[in-house]
């Protein structure tokens, strides 16, 4: 039967033709021609040879392909042709030949038309335009071109690591990337960007892909915390974090004040700034007696280190406080802190007992009063608002008297005791009859 490839044609003068278009090497073999008519019938046969079947590609290369670094890549086409074509492969007008990295196969068996350049290990010298020629007796014929480029998202081939650096010396940070193109490196201190600005030191090596940070004279409250080393390029961002601890001695940043006052009955809390790592242990003392720990405590956000004294009294508080801090690097003690306990006025009138006094002229009259307080009240005594002076003063006790009276003492006497923490007063009315 006749098709797209085959044609049988007839002329008048009973010429047959047998034309086959695109021969293929299945149609090989005895061709045999039969003529019949009412009285017998008479053939002619004919052998066909196929010598060769110009290549064709049925299956082209792909326009494009993003081969990662480090990993295979392998492009593939697809050819028919007799005898099977062969192909060689070209990157740019460069030929290329198989070896240890790059891999080439054609197909072999019945059917197989698959032709296969596989590159192990993909570097970015392998980018570039990609194109084969297919060769058999039958001509040749070149396939498409394929732009192959190389990429690579951002890897830590070797991770940076926390580090442990005393004071003032140098912590380095080390770590190994990979990425195409190749990333850029930042390193960050607490989020925020290292430059040497900040006197951090910066080094890549572009073809090791060695990536290196230092800190010279690392500062415990300017640099611990946490170091972020970030990659990027067009493919991704990675990133690693680890930490810097720096080993310090305890360094007192926030003294205690020398002298302290307070109120007999309220609380009173004492406290230091402290820089120090590891954490440094705190002992109180007073009047050189160790504290108990349960009236200590720590702020961590602050770094502080705390004594809380509850209603606070002379003989229970009063007195000279210090503290001593200790870690592994060292110790140092504050300055010592005296405290001091003040007591609110207490005034008790003794005499006159009344706060109306009437007296004839000539007879004795008496003020006489206990003051105490802490610190020592200032006592004033005034008659009619105008101060008068005290006849004695022993101790605590203030006397005030007159042996016989006048009509000029009578009028209102007011005692007024004052301190720090309060005050106190009291009043006598004297009143003169003749």
């Amino acid at each position: 039967p006749t098709n797209q490839r085959f044609e049988i044609t007839e002329t008048e003068d009973g010429t047959s033709t047998l034309s086959i278009r695109h021969t293929e090497l299945n149609d090989k073999g005895i061709y045999t021609a039969k003529a019949t008519n009412a009285v017998g019938e008479v053939e002619a046969k004919t052998t066909l040879n196929i010598a060769g079947i110009k290549p064709l590609i049925t299956n082209d290369l792909d326009a494009a392909f993003q081969a990662t670094k480090g990993e295979s890549m392998t492009i593939k086409l697809s050819a028919t042709g007799t005898p099977k074509p062969d192909i060689v492969w070209t990157r740019g007008n460069d030929e290329l030949v198989s070896s240890d990295r790059l891999q080439i196969t054609a197909p072999t068996a019945e059917g197989d038309d698959t032709y296969t350049l596989t590159i192990l290990n993909v570097q970015p010298e392998d980018q570039g335009d990609y194109s084969a020629k297919i060769t058999n007796v039958g001509g040749s014929l070149k396939s498409k071109k394929c732009k192959v480029t190389v990429s690579k998202s951002p890897v830590f081939v070797a991770k940076p690591t926390t580090q442990e650096v005393k004071q003032g010396e140098t912590a380095v940070f080390e770590t190994k990337i990979d990425g195409y193109p190749t990333p850029k490196v930042t390193w960050l201190l607490n989020g925020k960007p290292l430059t040497p600005k900040e006197g951090a030191q910066v080094e890549m090596n572009a073809a090791t892909g060695e990536a290196k940070l230092s800190i010279p004279k690392v500062d415990l409250q300017q640099h611990a915390g946490t170091v972020t080393c970030r990659l990027e390029n067009p493919y991704g961002i990675q990133e690693e974090t680890v930490r810097l601890d720096i080993l310090a001695a305890p360094l007192i940043t926030t003294q205690l004040p020398k002298q302290e006052e307070t109120v007999s009955g309220k609380d009173v809390t004492l406290r230091v700034v402290v820089r120090g790592s590891p954490k440094p242990e705190a002992q109180w003392f007073f009047n050189d007696t160790p504290i108990a720990v349960e009236n200590t405590s720590y702020d961590e956000e602050k770094s502080e280190y705390l004594l809380l004294l509850k209603e606070t009294s002379v003989a229970a508080n009063e007195g000279t406080y210090r503290v001593v801090l200790k870690n592994a690097l060292g110790e140092t003690e504050s300055t010592p802190c005296v405290l001091t306990v003040l007591e609110p006025v207490k005034l008790t009138k003794i005499a006159p007992t009344s706060d109306v006094v009437d007296l004839k002229v000539g007879a004795p009259f008496e003020i006489l009063a206990d003051v105490v307080g802490k610190e020592a009240p200032k006592v004033q005594l005034t008659k009619d608002g105008k101060e008068v002076k005290f006849t004695s003063v022993e101790g605590t006790r203030h006397i005030y008297s007159v042996a016989e009276v006048k009509p000029e003492h009578q009028g209102v006497y007011k005692l007024t005791a004052k301190n720090k923490t309060s005050s106190e007063e009291t009043s006598v009315t004297l009143n003169i009859t003749g």
